[in-house]
């Protein structure tokens, strides 16, 4: 029998043979990661330009790397995942390549510390299940190709696990209780759910000594190094946000417009989605959903005010509409608890496109979520030994409180994907129960027959609910090309494959404005190609100027269909192109139009004062010249980069030079 091993081997030292095991667990771990990085880094297109986030904390470790540890106002991304690959750039140099195989091994890590819980929990056997199915585990192959904080809060999630399992052996050791404060307070620096969930932890000692009759002369002890070292590592932020950012921000100002993100009535799903107001960049995330908090309220606000405006705006409308908010919360814990890996920036099944190795039968959630689930019912309607059952039902009550902040905030592949190490001891767990069924067929007893069976079709339903239809499913692909085409334009690259990725979308969504915008940048590439050429013929001018005004009419046809972000886009595109042309007015207008979205855009507001002085030189001297030469002045010197950029140094000289 299965449970009648578990006292014995829980607390079992691993000998020699085992030893070695181990090790042929995290080899086997780390060459499976290293073979999908090699094939990913040969073969696929986004391998050397890092996209959304993953280019935010590329750029962000960069500057770090560089020198700038402090930064500049209240935090609002978690930081230390950037400050970790920022240290990591500082040693070894600025390389994707050398990130990846760092994450790699952590991916190889957390296989080691997963089968020691799962052994802790249920036994020797499950240990070796569950540290083997996350070295299998299909999705946990992929993400060490990616820039994400998930690799590290993974590891950090599941070694919370096993540290708060290892203070029930003796309570006394308070090192242990300062020790697991650490790693929450780390993971709280990683992903703000945990920031969430730090108050339970504190409570865990009292309703641990309270649910095993324990005196609670042990508890406050505990409780204060916890307590200790979890403020050990959050307190530094705090200081610096309050120094750098005026704020007393305890991580970051993000908490509010991730709530709204994941609970507003646009989106039905709760999953990783844009809003017309925010552009799908990180860099400009914060001021975003800043400007349109402060336009509905018609007033400058705080980071920690603009938190609040769309944390209210969550509660007003949860108050407004109570069952469709229900609804919302129903479906985002299926779509969580679901075979479907729901895309955020990436998708699995996308990039399997380009990299074998993610096209082989590997386990994924479909497989083991169901094992998972029966593991804990299992659990539940069962007694299993002490000390088993305690310690697992403290460990299925975390990653419970884990998959509560999910369901509360918003949920895709990557935030669930470290809730997967806290639940395969479970799946291990009930793999080796079926397995003791098969061997040991017993006269059935049929109601509780009827009961497991129930339980089990439960768990299967619950994993391949079809909660995202196909049509969804078919545009997360395309979500996927527009990222594809978007990167390869920003970093130049090959104008035939972005135009060959753009024609099939345009056949799929004819009358989007995003494949416009995409078309007409590429025709604007195109045209420079022609007339940047050393000796451009008549036919190619010819061509490019088709092609420029062709981009124009596509633009000016967007109005009245763009949403604001996007009519941002269409206006910085419209802008450079006639500032390419010459049409120095009319590019200044719509750079005009754009900073309306985006007042503070840098990018912006450099092109436009340099339009405007520009179309002012052109001007015969008089009150227009200098009224247009003084507006670009006035734009160009107040700049922050106007006393370091020798560029725009030289433009300042002339604009006066020329009044």
């Amino acid at each position: 029998m299965v449970n009648s091993t578990l006292n014995r081997e829980v607390h079992e030292s691993f000998s020699i043979r085992e030893r070695w095991w181990i090790v042929a667990l995290f080899a086997l771990a780390l060459g499976l990661r290293l073979l999908v990085l090699a094939a990913f880094e040969s073969g696929h297109p986004q391998a050397h330009t890092p996209v959304i986030d993953e280019a935010a904390y590329d750029a962000w470790a960069r500057r770090i790397a560089g020198g700038d540890w402090i930064g500049e106002g209240v935090f609002f991304q978690e930081p230390l995942y950037s400050y970790l690959l920022g240290a990591l750039y500082a040693l070894v140099g600025e390389s994707l390549h050398a990130a990846r195989v760092a994450q790699a091994l952590l991916g190889a890590a957390t296989s080691i510390v997963v089968m020691l819980l799962a052994r802790r929990l249920f036994g020797r056997a499950a240990g070796w299940i569950a540290g083997l199915s996350w070295a299998l585990y299909r999705p946990a192959l992929w993400f060490p190709t990616l820039l994400l904080k998930e690799n590290v809060f993974a590891l950090a999630l599941v070694l919370l696990a096993l540290l708060l399992v290892r203070t029930r052996d003796e309570p006394r050791r308070w090192w242990r209780w300062a020790g697991l404060g650490v790693v929450a307070g780390a993971g709280a620096l990683l992903r703000g759910n945990l920031l969430v969930m730090l108050p339970l932890l504190l409570a865990w000692p009292f309703a641990r000594a309270r649910i095993e009759k324990q005196p609670l002369g042990n508890v406050w002890p505990a409780a204060a190094c916890l307590l200790a070292g979890i403020a050990l590592v959050l307190a530094p932020v705090l200081v610096r946000n309050r120094v750098v950012g005026g704020e007393f921000a305890l991580t970051t100002s993000g908490a509010g417009t991730n709530l709204y993100g994941g609970n507003n009535l646009d989106n039905p799903n709760g999953v990783a989605t844009e809003f017309p107001w925010v552009r799908g960049v990180p860099e400009h995330e914060a001021d975003d959903w800043r400007h349109e908090a402060e336009r509905r309220v018609g007033r400058e606000l705080r980071p920690l005010e603009v938190s609040a405006f769309w944390r209210d705006a969550v509660l007003a409308s949860v108050r407004a509409h109570p069952l469709e908010h229900a609804r919302i919360l129903g479906r985002k814990l299926l779509i969580t608890l679901g075979a479907y890996e729901v895309p955020d920036n990436h998708f699995l099944e996308w990039d399997a496109r380009y990299v074998a190795p993610l096209r082989w039968p590997l386990p994924g959630f479909g497989v083991l979520g169901p094992l998972a689930l029966f593991g804990v019912g299992l659990l539940l309607a069962r007694r299993v030994q002490q000390p088993a059952r305690g310690a697992a039902l403290e460990v299925a009550l975390l990653a419970l409180s884990y998959l509560g902040t999910i369901v509360l905030t918003v949920t895709s592949d990557r935030i669930r994907f470290a809730l997967v190490p806290l639940l395969l001891p479970f799946a291990a767990f009930a793999l080796l129960r079926i397995l003791d069924w098969l061997r040991r067929p017993r006269r059935p007893d049929a109601a509780r027959a009827a009961g497991v069976g129930l339980l089990a079709l439960g768990c299967v339903g619950v994993v391949w609910a079809p909660v995202i239809d196909a049509t969804e499913r078919a545009n997360d692909f395309d979500e996927r090309d527009f990222n594809l085409v978007a990167g390869i334009l920003r970093a130049n690259g090959s104008l035939a494959a972005a135009e060959e990725v753009v024609a099939r979308l345009e056949q799929r969504h004819p009358q989007s404005v995003r494949v416009d915008l995409l078309q007409s940048d590429l025709d604007y590439r195109r045209a420079r190609e022609l007339l940047d050429a050393a000796a451009p013929s008549a036919q190619d001018r010819e061509q490019a100027e088709r092609w420029l005004d062709a981009a124009l009419t596509r633009l000016k046809a967007t109005q009245g269909r763009s949403r604001p972000q996007e009519a941002f886009r269409v206006s910085v595109l419209a802008g450079a192109i006639q500032q390419y042309l010459g049409q120095f007015a009319a590019a200044a207008r719509h750079y005009a139009k754009a900073l309306e979205f985006d007042p503070q855009d840098f990018d912006v507001l450099r092109r436009r004062g340099v339009c405007l002085a520009n179309a002012a030189m052109l001007q015969p001297a008089g009150p227009e010249r200098a009224q247009g030469l003084a507006a670009a002045l006035a734009i160009l010197e107040a700049l922050p980069t106007a006393a370091s950029d020798a560029e725009l140094a030289r433009l300042i000289a002339q604009i006066r030079g020329a009044r």
